[in-house]
Formats: C-alpha cells, structure tokens, sequence
C-alpha cells in the first residue's frame, strides 16, 4: 500500500468523493415554510387565486390551488406538481409557456425570477404548510394578535430571575451556571456528560471559535505545558482581547446583513464605500460595543447625537452602522420602479427582522403572518421607518472637531458680522461719491454713439468708442472708468433683472431730453410684463408668487421655499455645509477679498453652502413629494450636482432614469431658473438633493408647466428716486449711502441688500477708498482667525449610512402588490404585540425605534444574539433555526438557559465578550468529542450536548487556515481590501477589468472583495452563502467540489509550494524533522510513528520518481497531500 493511500486510510483525508466526508454532519435544509411564505403564496395569491380558490368561487380545470392538498392533486390535467422533480411538474412547464395550448396565467407569463422560485421551492420538496381541504383562511376576522402573543414562547418577556437548577448529583463537573442547567437536562434523560477534552484539543478549539486562525507550535507547546491553574483562562482572555477576534466574529455578523461590494444584477455596480462597513464591524466587535448600542447604531446610527469615535482616526463609527441597509441587491435600471422599490424595502425588511429579532417578518408582506403575531399593518408600519429614511455617503471625519470648528466659526462670525457690516458700511460713500459725474456723461456717450445697421459692431463697439476718449477729457473723468459705465448703461437698458434697469432707461431719457417720455415707457413695459403673469398673494408670508396664466398655482406646488424660516420637519442637511437653516435675506456672505471683504447680501433667504465655511461637506435635500406635474424647477445660483430620487431609487447608469441627475451652473451671480422634467414619475414619491460643486444657493423647489417668470418690481428706494425732485444722478448716490446705513443699523431685508450688492459688484465703476485703514485691519485679524479654524476641520471621509428626511407613512399593498394600494396609510411604528403604536411626530423615527428594540421588556433582542453565540460555539444554537425564533422554528433544547443567558446579557451591560467567555469558560465546552455509543442511542442528534460536536471549518477560516500554514498570510487589518481573484471560467462580458491576485495578497478571506457576480469558488463551494439575505446558520454540505477544490484549486497548490519553501528554509533538510515540523504547523501536534514513517518514505520515493535529490517537489507533495487531512478542515 502506497503511503498515500495509508495516509489517507489513516488519517481519513478529503477524498475524491462524497464519501470522504462524514454524512452525518450535513446541515438540514433551510426552512421550507418560511421560502414557501416568503417566495410562493405571494405567486399563488396574486397570480392564480382568481381562478383556482374557493375563496374566489371558481376552480377552472378542476384545480384548487389555495390549499397543499389541491396542489398536489392537481385538476383535469393531472398532479400539478412532483415535489422533488422540477422537469415532471405540470405547474412549471404552464407557467413557462411550454405547452402551446395551456400557458398560465393567460395575460402574462411570470417573470423569470418568479418561476425560478418555484423551481427551486419544488426541488426543495415543495414545502407547504397549509393544510385542510377549504380554501385559503381569509385574512379578515381570524388574526388575534393577543393570542398569538399568548400561544408561543418566544413572544413572552425574558423572566430575570431564572436561576440554574438544582441537580441530585455533580461530583464537581458543573463550573458555571451554564453547565448546571445543562446537566440537568442530561440528568433527566439519565446521560453523562463526556469527559474533558486534551489541551491540544483545547487550544486548536479556542483558537478557530475566537480568531479563526491557527495557534502556532510554540503557542501550543507553552500552552501544554503550562501548569498554572489559569492557564485555561488566561488563554481565553488573550484571544478574546486578540485583534483578530473581530474578524472571526465580524465575518458572522457579515453574513446576517447579505454583507457584499457590489449591487449584483447585470452590471454588478460598487456599492459605494461598503468596506468601511465591514471594518466597523470588526472594530465594534473587538471593542465590545454593548450589543444594545450594537443595534442602536445599526437602526439609527446616523441619529445619535454623541457617536462613538474611532480610537485611530476619530472618524464617527456610530453613523457607519446604518450602512447595512444599503447592502442588498439591487437593479441599476428597474423598468417598475415602484416595484423595485418595494421589493428592495422587503428585502430590507426581512434582513432587519430575522437578524435582530429572529422573526420572520417578510411573511407578512402579503398578508398577516399565518402563524406568528405580526400583522400585515405591522409590515407596512415598519417599511414607512425606510421610506423616511435616505441613502446617504456622510463625512464621518471627526465629528468633535467639526462640531468645534463649526460652533467657533459661528461665534467668530457673530462677534464679528456687525462691526464688519458697519465698517464696510462706512466705505460706500465714498465709493459711490462720483456716480453724479460718471452717470450723465455716460448716458450721453450712449444716446450719441451712432446704432445702425450699416454700423460694425465689434464685441467691444461701444467701450472702446472714440466718443468715450473724448468725453472723458473734456468731462476730466478716468477714460477707463467711464468706458466700464458707458457698457454697463448699454447692458442695463436692455436687461430687466438689473436693480438699476428703470434708472438707467430715465437716465438715459434724461440725456434725451425727453425724460417725461422714457417714465411712460417704463411704466408702460411694467403694466404688460405683469399683465402676463397671475399674481397670488400667498397668506402664510404675504409675497408675490408669480407662475404663467395659464395654469393654477396651488399651494402643493411649492415643494420647497427657503426664502422663509424652516421648520424642523423641513429642514434636511446631510453634513454642515449649509447650516442650521436657510440664511437669511439681508445676512452678508464675506469672502476672501480685503478689498472686498464682503462677497454679497443675501438678498433673499436661501439655502447656501458657504454659511461659515465651504470646507464643510454636505447635501441639501428637500422632503419626499408626489410628483404632481412635467416640471419642477430649481430657483438657485452657483453649482450643483442635483439628483431626484424616485421611489428610493438610487441611479447609477443607464439606460433608463439617466434623466434624474442633473448639473446645476448659473455661470455667474445672478440667480437662475433650471427646469427638470418630471412627467415620467407623475404619481411617484420622490426627494431631491442638492450637491454643491462650489459656491451654490438654492431659493425654491416648485413645480411649473413653463419657467416661472421673474418679476422684479423696481426697488421703493429707487422709484421714490424717480418721484422725487433730486437730480437722478446725484440721489442715486444718497440712495446707496441710505441702504448702507441702514444694513449697518440692522435694518436689513431684500431691497437693502439688493443695492448695496449693486455696489459690490459693480466696484469697477466706482471709487475705491485711499485707505481702508481700520477696517482693512479688522477684516485681515477675522481672515486669519477664521482661517486657523478652518485649518482644523478634517479632510472628508465618506462612509455609507442614512439621512433622515420627512416622515413618511406606507399604504397597505392588498395581496402585496404595488399597484393596489389601500387608501388609508399605517403610522409608522413597532411591532403592535411588542408596544402601543405611537406614529414619530416629525422626521422617520428611528431612533424612538431602536430604543424600543433594546428595551429590556422585548423579549427578542437579547435571546437571538445570545443563541447566535451557541450556535457559533457549538455548531447549532439552542434554538436551531437561529433567524426564525417564531411558531415556525424550532423550539429551545434548553428554554431556561436561553432566558437565563439573555438575562445575564442584559445584567452584564449587553457585553458579548463577556457572554463568550462565559460559554467557553464552561465544562459543557470543554467536553471531548468522542461519541459515546450509549448515549449516541438516547441522543443520537446530541441536542441535550452529551458531548462537543465535531465541526467543519467555515470556507474562510480553511482558506486562511492554508494562508497562515504556508506562512503566506498578511494579518494586516482594515483597508479596502484586494479585488477578488477572477478566473477565465468565471468571466463574463460584464466583468470589471483586471483581476485581483490568486491568493488575495495574501489577506484574510473577510478583507477580500465580496463581488455578488464573482464570488469566490473556494469559499462558495465550502458553503458560504449568496449574499441576499440573512443566513445565520451556514449549511455543511459535503459535496464533490469540496475535496476538487482541495486537490486541484492552483491556489491550493501555490500553498502548498509556499510552505515548502519555508519548511525548508526552516534551518534543517532532514525528511524526518521536516516532517515533525510539518504536522506541528498543520495540526498543532507530532506526527504519530507510523505517520512519520510513511511520510519519510514517501518522500524518499518522491525523490526516487523525480529523479533528483532536490527535496522540494517531493516535500510540496507532502503539503499538500497534508492540506487534504480531515483534520485540516474539521476540529474536535
């Protein structure tokens, strides 16, 4: 017999089939009521109900299909289905058209993801718990939610003072309070729990449950041969404060929330910054979060008023958790999207409940639940938590020094605003001192230069005219200066959104002789631009709104006015850049300039981005609205990157919906009208947001067949101007000097800011002062202070989280489907068995949400993630089906140490750790595997834990098991993380470019990339799941691909040369110390005799066949025939 068929048959290595693999341990099949509910009566009920219900009345063909029995009798075509036999099933070849004269349903055939469900629900035996003869129970008048609350266990609150039993008989094997209780049950049954396992068995034990990693030799060897009484506890300690807890765990958790990078679908899009998700993760988890805030992060994250910091870069930890939301699939380009959105919002739905709760709440989406307490209104309750709630990139950069930069900046900027405001105030007289001397001899300049056709214009005609050479000598005026005049006077006559537009036509009449004539004119073209517009005086504030005649304004047409203060539920900013609220009308913005240190007036309240500092990231976004027209426009000025979303939908590409971004520029400073057509998505609910790209501010969202016209009554200061009996000229200068010192006074408002905004931006035309002196002074100490503050304000970190928005309220969907929406819609709240619904007065209500989830008094927070752990640590959780603890789970093997275990959680500030520890601290865990072959007969599925039961290693932890072995393995944390390796047979023509290497740098499997329509071979053949929604328990198959993978992934065999390599760098070429060295680094021990034995000889045969005394071939050989070991991937 060759030593590698001894080795094999000694060792019971991977072999090259299913046998190989111990049966015993496959997982069972996932739960077949919950796909059923989840997957198939949504089909049934919305499509063939009609036709083939008692309750509908008809059964066409003889076919029932609300109840299991009439299913698989099927009607005048035979059985409809084969369970277990997709091809022999009469029900999929009718619903995919296969039969020319018998095709279901008749109108349209289902879409492809819908027969795919059935095809897999059938192969899956076709699970189906209705049961009866009559037709579907209908949901009105039978869901009694007090009784269902009463009839099942999990629904009760977790009792505080369980404590562990009294048992007749110890003998001192009980060390904790755990093993009390399980002893007790073994008792009952008249079982013994196994004796304790070796210490060898023991490391190897902690080291896989806690950090996923191997312990070396020397870490064995120390611990073996330590004799301290706490040398157990002691070990427990130093891997539960490892940082690579947090990875092993992490990865758990990762599978809860369908962690991946990508959106999957064709494309496979980026999640943007997903991975910063997977490293909070796995920071929480090695800081032990209390797990209560562990969920509060995760449900309103974004919300918690003093975050939690990262220790390293004091980015805001807290916002990153609400990032799972995001995580899911997702259609770049739905042609429904309504439907997409509410199948996004299911799956959202359904990862929240099963992950937190353990509760299927999905079920209910089309109906209440058929067996647990949660009502379809409780369904929608919580999918109106997401609709008010936005997906949001946030700058989670220091949170602390943002906050500090912002309250200093604002404290500057109010100790300072007035006396600035005055000191520039101060300047205008001068500045306009001259605008009697410029104005008349420009206007005549004007009237003069000749206009006719015959006439070239250059760009620069009327500047450069002789005409102003020469009316500037004769007039001693600067020739430069009055040229800037005679353009602006040209620009201004024909331009009504100029202040001065009315004062510049006069003037000009003036210069004409005929200023009577030019005064008709100008209140003869006022009279016919208002006549063109309906103007309607609005009651809240009393101003003017003007839209075209031909339509009705109405007040649901204004979707956002910024013009006036906003209100709590009105006002939504992602990150500091635009402030508290709007600025307000008359607020000076100040710029950089210290000869125009004030940039502008806000002449109207606004939505602006550069209140105190444009270093500040952030987002204005508007509350969700029902698109009631072809057109919303945008009153704004400056840039921005504007994106309208639909239903939730997030676009990313084409070739639908592209029409959602817009680019926002006004090219210049005056205020600008964007129109976006909307008529595609009338009757949709959408938001808006408002990225700026600069300077930008926004004044009104509205919505308007054509643009909204801008009328722009002359200013009263002026058109007392023009009444009065002052020269034109020379009061026009009063006029300026007066606003000043009223801005300067207080007395602020549009019309003040209006004209001096016209001397600020008209400085080529006026005079500059000599010396600014003081205020020259003044102004250059604020710059510097503010910028210093500035300099303290981090650099933007993006990360993945939600924005609050309006509070918005979900109809109930009748049968589920989108397009049958009840009237009446459901407040937001909890589950109604769990607390007394109490819709959020303003914004979504998340955080009022997670508290209630953490509350101790809801009994399923702290049971679920308690029995998460079990199951982690002992490969089955005390209750099996860890993500359903509803009427269609299992029940508890051990319900009094469940409750007693939730309690202790929450007692022990809700530390998961310190649950670890307690579990692993135990006699049960440190019981040896060995079957015992009496108690196998009593207990042959080992629920009541005789013994520890053998487990497989995840997928990840034998990739870097093989990484760490080889000595390969990077253990650098965090980070991106390496793109997945992407093999020629895995390519597709929607493949990224490029490929990331075989073995992942080197990294850990859970810093690898997650890409939905690339996943890893090696770990997917080992089981890990697709991620689309929460798996809390893996399945273990043992399948043909897995020992495949082993022999023949390249990956496998680089490893194996790797280590090679380093054994034989080790400082011996001895085949027999080579060997030693290998079963240490392996399995943590000596090789027994015959195993060194037959491993030197074949390594001397090896040498032999190859024909060369090299050992390097025959040793890779060696490690790899050792990476194929059962015990490589198993642990006792």
């Amino acid at each position: 017999m060759s030593f590698f068929q001894r080795l094999l048959q000694g060792t019971a290595a991977i072999g090259l089939g299913m046998a190989a693999w111990p049966s015993g341990l496959a997982a069972a099949e996932p739960g077949g009521i919950e796909f059923f509910e989840n997957h198939i009566r949504p089909v049934l009920v919305q499509n063939c109900y009609k036709c083939h219900s008692e309750e509908a009345g008809k059964a066409k063909g003889e076919l029932l299909l609300d109840t299991r029995e009439g299913l698989l009798k099927g009607g005048e075509a035979g059985p409809t289905i084969v369970p277990g036999d997709p091809k022999a099933s009469l029900l999929l070849k009718v619903v995919s058209y296969e039969i020319e004269d018998l095709q279901m349903p008749p109108k349209n055939k289902l879409p492809d993801d819908a027969i795919a469900k059935l095809t897999e629900w059938i192969e899956m035996g076709a699970p189906d718990p209705r049961d009866g003869k009559s037709a579907e129970i209908s949901d009105k008048g039978e869901f009694d939610i007090v009784k269902r609350k009463a009839e099942h266990w999990a629904w009760q609150s977790v009792p505080r003072d369980v404590q562990p039993p009294a048992l007749d008989a110890d003998a001192g094997w009980s060390r904790t309070s755990i093993d009390q209780f399980v002893l007790a049950r073994l008792q009952q049954a008249k079982l013994s729990p196994s004796g304790p396992a070796s210490r060898q068995t023991m490391i190897r034990r902690l080291y896989f449950d806690l950090t996923g990693l191997p312990p070396t030799p020397a870490e064995v060897e120390a611990f073996v041969s330590d004799t301290s009484p706490l040398a157990y506890e002691n070990l427990v300690e130093r891997l539960l404060a490892s940082p690579h807890f947090g990875e092993r765990w992490g990865q758990h958790w990762l599978d809860l929330v369908r962690f991946a990078e990508t959106r999957g679908h064709e494309a496979d899009y980026p999640i943007p910054q997903a991975y910063r998700y997977r490293n909070y993760v796995v920071r929480a988890l090695n800081a032990d979060v209390p797990y209560n805030d562990f969920v509060v992060e995760h449900v309103a994250g974004d919300m918690v008023k003093q975050p939690r910091l990262d220790p390293a870069t004091r980015e805001n930890e807290s916002a990153k958790g609400a990032g799972f939301w995001h995580l899911g699939e997702a259609t770049h380009s739905p042609v429904d999207i309504r439907g997409d959105e509410c199948n996004r919002v299911h799956n959202q739905i359904d990862v929240y409940s099963k992950a937190f709760l353990g509760l299927t709440m999905g079920c209910a989406r089309c109906h209440d639940h058929k067996f647990d307490a949660i009502s379809t209104a409780d369904y929608y309750a919580f999918a109106g938590y997401l609709q008010s709630s936005g997906y949001h990139l946030k700058d989670v950069a220091d949170p602390v020094a943002q906050d500090s930069a912002y309250k200093k900046l604002a404290k500057l900027c109010a100790e300072n605003e007035t006396r600035l405001v005055t000191e520039y105030a101060t300047t205008v007289k001068t500045r306009v001192s001259r605008i009697g001397d410029y104005l008349p001899v420009a206007a005549k300049i004007l009237n003069e230069i000749p206009t006719g056709e015959d006439v070239p214009k250059p760009a620069d005609y009327i500047a450069s005219h002789p005409m102003v050479k020469a009316g500037a000598e004769a007039a001693k005026l600067n020739a430069d200066k009055l040229a800037a005049w005679v353009a602006y006077l040209d620009k201004a006559r024909g331009s009504v959104a100029d202040p001065l537009h009315g004062i510049v036509k006069v003037a000009l009449g003036q210069s004409r002789g005929d200023s009577l004539a030019a005064m008709r004119k100008l209140e003869a073209d006022t009279t016919a631009q208002a006549k063109s517009v309906k103007i309607i005086e609005t009651v809240e504030e009393g101003e003017r709104n003007y839209v075209k005649s031909e339509r009705d304004w109405r007040a649901e047409d204004m979707v956002a006015d910024y013009r006036r203060e906003q209100g709590s539920g009105e006002w939504f900013p992602g990150g500091k850049q635009f402030g508290a609220g709007p600025m307000k009308a008359g607020s000076p913005v100040f710029g950089n300039d210290p000869n125009r240190p004030i940039r502008e007036f806000n002449e109207n309240g606004a939505a602006r981005n550069d209140e105190l500092s444009t270093r500040f990231s952030g987002l204005i976004r508007t509350r969700t609205f029902g698109v009631n027209g072809d057109m919303l426009w945008y009153r704004f000025k400056g840039k921005a990157d504007v994106f309208m979303a639909v239903n939730s939908h997030r676009q990313v590409a084409g070739p639908l919906h592209g029409i959602v971004r817009q680019k926002l520029d006004s090219k210049g400073d005056e205020w600008k009208w964007h129109g976006h057509r909307v008529r595609d998505y009338i009757g949709f609910r959408v938001h808006v947001e408002f990225t700026p790209r600069g300077d930008f501010a926004l004044e009104r969202v509205q919505f308007g067949g054509n643009e909204p016209p801008v009328i722009r009554p002359l200013n009263s200061r002026l058109a007392k101007l023009l009444e009065s009996d002052t020269g034109l000229a020379k009061g026009l200068a009063g006029v300026f000097v007066s606003a000043a010192s009223d801005q300067a006074s207080g007395k602020i408002g549009r019309e003040t800011a209006q004209l001096l905004n016209w001397v600020i931006r008209h400085d080529n035309l006026l005079e500059r002062p000599a010396d600014l002196g003081q205020a020259a002074a003044d102004f250059a100490a604020y710059q510097k202070q503010r910028s210093d503050i500035e300099k303290s304000i981090p650099g933007a970190s993006w990360a993945l989280t939600l924005l609050d928005g309006s509070g918005e309220d979900e109809p109930i969907l009748v049968r589920g489907n989108h397009k049958s929406p009840e009237t009446k819609v459901v407040p937001r709240s909890f589950l109604e068995a769990l607390a007394k619904r109490e819709a959020p007065s303003r914004g979504s209500g998340r955080m009022a949400l997670a508290r209630r989830m953490v509350d101790p008094a809801n009994p399923f927070v702290s049971r679920v993630v308690v029995n998460r752990v079990w199951h982690h640590l002992f490969g089955r959780g005390i209750v099996e089906t860890v993500d359903n603890l509803g009427a269609t789970g299992k029940a508890p093997t051990h319900p009094d140490l469940l409750d007693f275990l939730a309690s202790q959680l929450m007692d022990r500030d809700w530390s998961l750790k310190d649950m670890i520890r307690q579990v692993v601290l135990s006699s049960t865990y440190r019981q040896s595997s060995k079957p015992n072959l009496a108690s196998a007969k009593v207990d042959p599925n080992n629920y009541l834990l005789h013994r520890m039961p053998i487990r497989r290693l995840q997928g990840e932890v034998i990739r870097d098991r093989l990484l760490a072995v080889s000595g390969r393995i990077d253990k650098r944390q965090f980070g991106k993380g390496p793109m997945v390796h992407i093999t020629p047979f895995m390519r597709t023509n929607r493949s990224p470019g490029g490929s990331g290497p075989m073995d992942g740098d080197g990294r850990r499997s859970i810093y690898v990339e997650v890409r939905r329509n690339h996943l890893e071979p090696m770990l997917m053949a080992f089981d890990k799941p697709t991620p689309f929604s929460t798996i809390g328990k893996r399945v273990v198959s043992n399948s043909p691909a897995q020992p495949l993978i082993m022999l023949n992934n390249p990956f496998v065999h680089e490893q194996a040369s790797i280590w090679a390599d380093a054994l034989l760098n080790s400082g011996t070429s001895a085949s027999g110390e080579l060997v030693n060295l290998a079963y240490q680094q392996a399995f943590g021990r000596d090789p027994e005799p015959w195993e060194a034995e037959a491993a030197v000889g074949f390594i001397e045969a090896q040498k032999k066949e190859t024909g060369n005394d090299s050992l390097k071939q025959p040793l890779t050989d060696l490690c790899h025939t050792l990476f194929n070991v059962k015990e490589f991937v198993f642990i006792n």
